[in-house]
């Protein structure tokens, strides 16, 4: 048996498959989370690490899974070393839309995964890095569940309108992440951004504003809730710093000081998954200290 090439499918290099539960399991992260990778799999599936690293060699060239060609940029051995990056493969999609009957619908996962960006691909790993993290960490606490209200085929698009200057204005609400936290005290409800510092301090204060706007107006009592945060991850504590001063404008009162969180994400690792628990976020209220999202 010769040696697989790493992004060309060769199944007869590679030998037969028999789909196991543990490929099912695998498939599903991938349709869940959309991108995650090699180390992100490990952690969350079951069984052991190098069974696991086999099965996603296998998944991968007989077509259940996906390896998008665009991380050729940043698996380049100059940056050092880094995992391999999985999405869902068409035959992956045809398995789920037969073991669970999630709609297939007309797309051609295999095409989409070749379109998608370099610069994507690095912005959804950070927002399944987190979800993995809070996932693996409240795993065994009876008394607390995670409910991740998007990925698969669930998304949240909201909107807010306004006139400024004159102009009627719209500010989509569409978050990276949407989830609650439910313990014997009820729920929290939470919406993530993760923030690649690609974004313009402008583009930032509009978006944290129509978060503040849609909850002054009961937005939110659309997707039947009342109140939230709203999760800032960012790549570095300089960037962090820099938008909890540009939150600081989105009222003049600072009544919105404890909506909007800010972590970097140096503060958690899927290493070490309970991290993302502890005292890591602050908030243009200074006085306050960190906070722990169970607080």
């Amino acid at each position: 048996m010769g040696k697989a090439p790493r992004f060309e499918k060769k199944p007869k290099v590679i030998g037969n498959i028999v789909i196991q539960k543990r490929d099912v399991e695998i498939i599903k992260l991938l349709w869940e989370y959309r991108f995650l990778s090699s180390e992100q799999i490990q952690k969350l599936a079951e069984g052991s690490d190098q069974v696991k690293l086999r099965r996603l060699q296998k998944l991968y060239h007989h077509g259940y899974i996906d390896r998008p060609i665009s991380q050729i940029i940043f698996s380049n051995p100059l940056f050092g070393p880094q995992k391999m990056v999985y999405g869902l493969g068409d035959k992956g999609a045809d398995l789920l839309a037969e073991t669970y009957g999630i709609d297939r619908g007309k797309i051609v996962w295999s095409e989409k995964n070749k379109e998608v960006r370099e610069q994507y691909i690095q912005h959804t790993l950070m927002v399944s890095d987190f979800r993995a993290c809070l996932t693996l960490s409240l795993k065994d606490n009876p008394e607390t569940e995670l409910h991740w209200l998007m990925g698969g085929d669930l998304e949240i698009k909201q909107e807010v309108r306004f006139r400024e200057e004159g102009k009627e204005k719209r500010i989509p609400i569409i978050p990276d992440g949407y989830f609650d936290i439910e313990d014997p005290r009820g729920k929290a409800y939470f919406f993530l951004e993760a923030d690649r510092s690609t974004m313009t301090n402008t583009r930032y204060f509009n978006k944290m504003r129509a978060y503040w706007l849609w909850w002054q107006r009961g937005g939110q009592k659309d997707l039947g809730i009342e109140n939230f945060r709203v999760l800032t991850i960012t790549k570095t504590k300089e960037r962090l710093e820099n938008l909890i001063e540009v939150t600081k404008r989105v009222n003049n009162s600072q009544a919105s000081s404890y909506m909007f969180w800010f972590a970097d994400i140096s503060a958690f690792s899927i290493k070490r998954p309970s991290s993302i628990l502890d005292n890591i976020w602050a908030t243009d209220n200074r006085n306050g200290g960190l906070h722990s999202l169970q607080e």
